[in-house]
């Protein structure tokens, strides 16, 4: 199943199962919620889909046709619900669900069949007649599919359409509440600034003295590491937004690996693929390069061979997925769970000042939700693995569909 994006109903899931329920067993249809994907990611636990249409999603061919028309559903005009025929020839009943920045999915009824007397089964059957499937089991499953007069189906659009709102609503609601936390969290981290807080202008003033007097003096690697540590500090000093590019922090990440390759000399390898694709993506500001420090410093400084340091990037359905490994000490399986412990710990932030993993993943799940942030693997002797899931958009803040459609 994909991961679930940041919408009212995945975040209130719990309550919504119940009342998904209670409607397919009192219309006796298969009522669910769709993703923008055109995955069925909320459905009934007592309903199942009717036979027919498992029949026909069992097909490759017909399975993304099905898929297709549950997409339709999400995109359709979000003012109202919608009636309309899938592929197979038999009705779905759509609610399209708009929230702040587009479509989030839809609440989409099991298809049915209309009381009108104008269905022909003859003609039904021949639009998945191409799919090569038992025309007798499709008779038989096609007869076993719910029969509703229009007039009952339009007055559960109508419950639909306002059990969506209500939702959309409370998500509306709690993000707001979220929000607030949010910026009550990052006041609270530039009052702890200010207190210690070094002019920027004179520590770049004084690092590009010193750069300057190191190279008229001969130094030949010190001009390009105090060069590295400027742009590192530039990174970390200057932040003003919540998202930044993956190119710019990807520029933090190269000073801080430079800086830290001169320190290993020969003991450290670095292996980063990141599609350059991918560079536009917006990720939270200083979230790579604490796991790239962490990486360094816990896993493979007191690490006796030769380290090595792969940082790798993916979309993996909706998601841009970051993946940080290393083959150093590694932690026990304590270690590990103490660890994992701080990570779900539900605080939005620490309350020290450090920007480490668990500041990164609760500011995470701050921004996105429940599902977003991070995973850890480690063994002992064999090495670290970190992994960062967010959801992938681009400088507009929409999701990139092309890309995630490749």
């Amino acid at each position: 199943m994909e991961a679930y994006a940041n919408t009212p109903f995945q975040q209130n899931q719990d309550i919504i199962q119940p009342v998904l329920e209670n409607l397919s067993n009192f219309y006796r249809l298969w009522i669910k919620y769709v993703s923008c994907s055109g995955t069925y990611v909320i459905t009934p636990i007592n309903k199942q889909q009717c036979n027919f249409c498992r029949l026909i999603r069992n097909h490759p061919v017909g399975y993304q046709r099905c898929r297709e028309t549950a997409r339709r559903c999400v995109y359709l005009d979000p003012r109202r619900y919608h009636l309309f025929p899938c592929h197979a020839g038999l009705y779905v009943l759509a609610v399209p669900l708009q929230g702040e920045r587009g479509p989030i999915g839809a609440l989409a009824t099991g298809e049915i069949r209309i009381d009108d007397g104008t269905v022909d089964t003859g003609k039904v059957l021949q639009k998945v007649a191409d799919l090569g499937l038992n025309r007798e089991r499709l008779s038989r499953y096609y007869e076993e599919v719910p029969v509703k007069k229009r007039e009952e189906i339009l007055l559960l659009g109508e419950t639909l359409y306002a059990i969506s709102n209500c939702f959309i609503r409370l998500g509306s609601a709690q993000a707001k509440v979220r929000q607030a936390e949010i910026e009550k969290a990052l006041l609270e981290s530039e009052l702890r600034a200010l207190s210690s807080q070094i002019n920027p202008h004179f520590l770049f003033n004084a690092l590009n003295t010193i750069q300057m007097f190191s190279y008229l003096e001969g130094a030949r690697k010190t001009p390009d590491i105090i060069n590295a540590l400027s742009n590192l500090l530039r990174s970390r000093l200057g932040v003003n937004d919540l998202l930044t590019s993956l190119r710019d922090e990807m520029e933090a990440v190269n000073s801080l690996l430079f800086i830290q390759k001169t320190r290993f000399e020969d003991r450290l390898q670095v292996v980063i693929d990141i599609p350059d694709a991918l560079l536009d993506a917006r990720v939270p500001a200083l979230s790579l390069q604490p796991l790239v420090e962490n990486a360094l410093i816990h896993g493979l400084e007191p690490y006796e061979g030769i380290g090595r340091l792969e940082l790798q990037a993916e979309v993996r359905g909706r998601d841009l997925i970051f993946h940080v490994r290393d083959n150093g000490v590694g932690m026990t399986p304590e270690e590990l769970a103490k660890i994992t412990g701080r990570l779900n710990r539900k605080e939005i932030f620490e309350e020290s000042g450090e920007i480490g993993m668990a500041n990164v993943h609760k500011r995470c799940l701050a921004l996105f939700g429940e599902g977003y942030g991070i995973r850890i693997k480690s063994e002992k002797n064999r090495g670290t693995e970190v992994t960062l899931r967010i959801p992938f958009t681009t400088g507009d803040g929409r999701r990139d569909e092309d890309f995630i459609g490749r």
